[in-house]
Order: structure tokens, then sequence, then C-alpha cells
């Protein structure tokens, strides 16, 4: 896969504060990268530095292009505040500062304003805003797009068009770099993971791979076997057996379950429960706070 974005050794402070120290990470083209870590950990700054919206005190970032302003897109978490403009003037005032935009038509497509396209951009509800930066963030059919909580005042439905969207664009070659707090939302959707911890990238990969980390998981089954028959499975954590019912917590499930096949004739009702996102980002920095 080709690198369209590269952070070496990023640092940024504020009032000799260090925000940011020594910050590494790539981003490929067709992925979904979801940066995640606690309130204040530094995560607007951090894209605000990349953009160049504040600068940096010392590292590299480096997009695929030099012209990067052509391959970008940003939604960040402010709504728009202008006042006298209305839905189709700023699309196409957006429009008018790339070189091949998306048409007029797409935006508002994926916008969902066509009925309110003659509306004042000040008129509109918080999730209406929403969707219409979302659009300006496409309007020059970025390489690169950045989503700073994208799906704030959103309702359910323009959340999972919202997502579907996103999905689609991967599949069109476009790499999308998201924050958010609806960790739920990012699970379902990002491939790839960074944690923002203390400062620094904390952890960089995939959700399979925080969980070999930090995950608990739940393995449920029933079996007239005895427990003894399970006590030696490296994995395990713990086993809790009521009657036939058995409950173990392991930090590896493939391993588990591998191990479980040859007694799979003797077990019914098998499940498995992996922990969630939130649950993993919360067993992670309870581990790795300085």
């Amino acid at each position: 896969m080709a690198v369209v974005l590269n952070v070496e050794h990023l640092q940024k402070s504020y009032r000799k504060k260090t925000i940011l120290k020594d910050i590494n990470f790539q981003i490929n083209d067709s992925s979904i990268v979801a940066l995640i870590g606690a309130n204040g950990a530094g995560k607007t700054t951090l894209i605000n530095t990349i953009l160049k919206l504040t600068p940096k005190d010392t590292g590299k970032v480096q997009f695929s292009v030099d012209q990067w302003k052509q391959i970008t897109g940003v939604m960040m978490q402010d709504n728009l505040v202008l006042n006298r403009i209305n839905v189709e003037e700023i699309i196409n005032l957006t429009r008018s500062y790339f070189q091949d935009p998306l048409s007029y038509e797409n935006l508002i497509r994926i916008s969902g304003l066509k009925e309110v396209e003659n509306t004042f951009v000040s008129q509109l509800s918080g999730g209406q805003k929403r969707r219409l930066s979302f659009a300006l963030a496409l309007a020059g059919d970025p390489k690169i797009l950045f989503l700073d909580e994208p799906t704030v005042g959103m309702d359910s439905i323009a959340r999972n068009d919202f997502w579907k969207t996103v999905a689609s664009l991967k599949q069109n070659g476009k790499s999308i770099f998201i924050t958010s707090h609806y960790l739920k939302e990012l699970e379902n959707v990002a491939d790839h993971f960074l944690i923002l911890q203390n400062k620094n990238i904390a952890f960089d990969g995939s959700i399979e791979q925080l969980r070999k980390i930090s995950g608990k998981v739940l393995v449920e089954f029933d079996s007239k076997l005895s427990c003894k028959t399970f006590t030696s499975f490296s994995s395990i954590i713990s086993i809790n057996q009521t009657n036939h019912h058995f409950q173990i917590i392991t930090n590896d499930a493939n391993e588990l379950l591998s191990k479980l096949n040859p007694f799979l004739k003797a077990i019914s009702n098998l499940s498995v429960n992996q922990s969630s996102l939130d649950t993993l980002l919360l067993n992670y920095q309870e581990k790795n706070n300085d």
C-alpha cells in the first residue's frame, strides 16, 4: 500500500507545556484510521498540527504530494458559523477552491440537504450543519479526509448514512483519519487504531492486536466434561462452572477455541463475547498510565 501521510518525531508545546511528544505513524491509501484517547489527550491538537493550522515545534509531516491541500479534506469539531449564505452557495463557493471538485449534485446528495439548499447556514439544525460540513470536506474530491468528531449532533439515521458513505469512500481508494468519542461506531468501521496517551502514540495497530494486549474475552458453553479438562489451557485467566455451564475468561480467544476444538462434540451453546472498544481502551489506559 502507498503511504499518503507520514508523521515522524512530531512535537508540540503550549507555553512550555508539552502536548505532543515524539509522535510517529503512517496512513496508507484505502484505509480508515481512528485516533482515540481520553479527553484532553491532544487529538484535536494533533490534527491541527498535521494540517498546519498550528505550528509544530519539531518533527516531520509529509503528505504524498507537495500540493497537499489539493488532496486533503477536513471536517473539524466546530460547526459552521457563516450567516448570510445558503447551503447551495457555500457548497459551490467551496468547490471553486479546487481544480477538480465533485459536482454540486453529488455533494448535495451526500449532505442529504436538497430540501433546504436555499436555507441560510445559520438556520440549519446542528445535525444538518454537520452533514453540510461533511459535504464541504469532500468538495475537492480529497485523497485523504480528516474527520474530527464527525457525527456529533446527528440523529441515528444520519449517522448510519454517514458511516455507509465513509465505508464507500474507503472502497473508492480514499484514506480517512477519524477522531470520535462514539467508540462503538469506530469499532465497526475503522481498520486501524492509534491510541494517544501520555503525549504520544502508545498503540498503533488493529483492533485484533489491541484485544491481544488488553482484551479479556468471555467464552461460554454447556458441557458434561469435567472442569479439569480445561484448567491446563494456558490462555485461560479464570474459569467458572455452574452445573454444566462453563464461563471462561481468556486473553486469547483464538488459542482457546483451538484448544477446545477436539472437545466440540461434547460442547453445546458455545458463544464468544469480545470486549468492546470502550473496554479495550479503558483496560489499555489503566495498564499504561504513568
